[in-house]
């Protein structure tokens, strides 16, 4: 059995200094442990900043003649003297320092030896770093004393703690928060009945029975703990690892297991741990992917390479017949609903198409002006504020929905022309049926940009590939700026004043249909027929 203090085992605990029980306290013990430092220097100012394990700081600054500790100026000194040489050297020599190596640099540093006389800027810096680093005598004179050990108790207890090397972390969070002096054990312990044992009792790797009374706690680490009927502990009941025999017996502070909310913790840390390994894995493999996929491509060194082009090209026209069919499914709704509008705006659309252009040109560029000065006009009165609200989601949609009926019925023109023209592959377009002459008119339409994907998957080709996409992207552009006019022309495609523009291929067809005959009443009559109804009417004369 050995009776130590609680300070000196959890001092041994947290740092595992094992041989430091075997010796005397040194003079180094007397130094504040320092964990954590700051060095910064300029052509004006260098500040040394401690923090210690107590939860102490120390700041020293040496700023353009002032010297300030903790932030309160102490003194005075010259920019460049020797005080402030000496000062930016040893702060040189700090930044390769570490706690208590860099403590016994400061302590040993004096700034009297490096100025021309005891002045108070010197004797403030001196006080500040000794105040700050040493530790006040009578609390080193009072642990002394509470941790006094003669050199066989110390080598006991170490060799009890090395023995039990592999329950240190069990042992220290059992005897967290015990602050007083307690018994350590290393073989089996019986607390008889009748006896009382005052103070803490710790087994490390052994069985306590308790029969008696335990004053104080009862913490075993590694062993078991078998409280009988007539045992008493009047503290806690601390154990880790270790195996609890309660025959009945009385714990008046309660048990406590220190492992168990340990053992959650480390299963929350292993499923942490084991969800941030995969997300590392997947991440290194799609990293992996990603540069494997890269290096295939510049290197042009893949079993996909040759598909990529007829993937690319097949991919493209795919897209635009799905495009074709959505337009399509969309006129056919304006044609269900809409005919005789689309009708006005398709025939303004053809007889029209420079004024329809011009407009749409107009229209496009207005739209935002018109679309913020709208909600502007409507925002400054009360009344206009419900209308406002409504005008800013409602006017863009409207837009929107304006030019794409005047594309599908410049399609539907484009359909027509197709139609009557001569191509080949225009034969199954019939004008009696609408929705086919729309589907017609918007394949026309997308047709150089279908063209160009086919032209890609060939090698060498780009530059027609591209030229057929920039004439595709033209002909859609004309297409929504025409069907866009056409729209506000015909005010949506109520108002049919435009439908009427003169058409010269109209005209002469007409013309060339007319019969001259009918037209232009019976012949003349003959010289005889004339000169008989002259006698007649000389004869009629004369009889009258």
């Amino acid at each position: 059995m050995v009776v130590v203090h609680m300070s000196l085992l959890r001092r041994t605990l947290a740092v595992l200094g094992f041989a430091a029980l075997a010796f005397p306290v040194g003079a180094d013990a007397q130094l504040r442990q320092i964990v954590s430092k700051t060095v910064s220097a300029s052509s004006a100012a260098a500040t040394i900043e401690l923090e210690f394990a107590d939860d102490g700081a120390l700041e020293i600054t040496f700023d353009a003649g002032t010297v300030y500790v903790d932030g309160e100026a102490v003194g005075s000194y010259e920019p460049g003297n020797a005080l402030d040489t000496a000062w930016r050297d040893m702060l040189a020599d700090a930044m390769t320092l570490e706690n208590g190596a860099l403590a016994a640099m400061l302590v040993e540093w004096n700034a009297a030896d490096h100025a021309d006389g005891a002045t108070d800027t010197v004797v403030e810096v001196d006080r500040a770093i000794d105040d700050a680093l040493r530790v006040a005598q009578e609390q080193a004179d009072a642990g002394s004393e509470s941790a006094a050990m003669s050199v066989e108790n110390r080598v006991t207890l170490l060799r009890a703690l090395v023995g039990s090397a592999n329950r240190l972390g069990a042992l220290e969070e059992a005897l967290e928060g015990i602050d007083a002096r307690f018994e350590v054990h290393t073989e089996d312990v019986v607390v008889e009945e009748g006896s009382v044992v005052e103070g803490t009792v710790v087994v490390i790797g052994a069985s306590l029975r308790v029969e008696g009374e335990i004053e104080g706690d009862a913490v075993v680490v590694g062993g078991a703990l078998d409280i009988r009927e007539s045992g008493v502990i009047g503290g806690q009941a601390r154990i880790a690892d270790t195996r609890m025999l309660r025959n009945d017996g009385e714990i008046r502070g309660g048990l406590v297991d220190v492992l168990e909310d340990e053992r959650e913790v480390e299963a929350t840390l292993r499923d942490r741990l084991r969800e941030e390994i995969r997300a590392e894995i997947r991440n290194d493999l799609r990293t992996e992917i990603r540069n494997a996929t890269r290096l295939e491509h510049d290197n042009g060194f893949s079993i996909m390479s040759p598909l990529r082009p007829v993937l690319r090209g097949v991919g493209g026209v795919l897209e635009k017949l799905i495009l074709v069919f959505v337009l399509g499914l969309l006129g056919a709704g304006f044609l269900s609903f809409a005919g005789e509008n689309m009708d006005a705006i398709a025939e303004t659309a053809r007889k029209a198409p420079g004024r329809s252009a011009m407009v749409g040109f107009a229209g496009s560029f207005l739209l935002i002006p018109v679309w913020i000065l709208g909600a502007v006009a409507l925002a400054v009165s009360i009344i206009g504020i419900p209308v406002a609200i409504a005008w800013l989601p409602l006017f863009p949609l409207a837009a929107a929905l304006a030019a794409l009926l005047g594309y599908v019925a410049v399609a539907r023109n484009a359909g027509e022309w197709l139609a009557d023209s001569n191509f080949p592959w225009t034969g199954w377009i019939r004008k009696s049926n609408p929705l086919v002459t729309l589907f017609g008119g918007l394949l026309g339409l997308t047709f150089a940009f279908m063209a160009g994907h086919v032209i890609s998957i060939a090698p060498f080709l780009g530059v027609f590939a591209g030229l057929l996409f920039a004439i595709g992207a033209i002909i859609t552009f004309f297409a929504m700026q025409i069907g866009f006019g056409a729209v506000i022309l015909t005010r949506g495609g109520r108002k049919r004043e435009y439908t009427g523009v003169y058409d010269p291929d109209a005209a002469w067809e007409a013309a060339m249909s007319v019969d001259i005959d009918d037209d232009l009443g019976p012949p003349p009559p003959s010289s005889e027929a004339r000169d008989d109804d002259h006698v007649d009417r000389q004869e009629g004369g004369t009889d009258g």
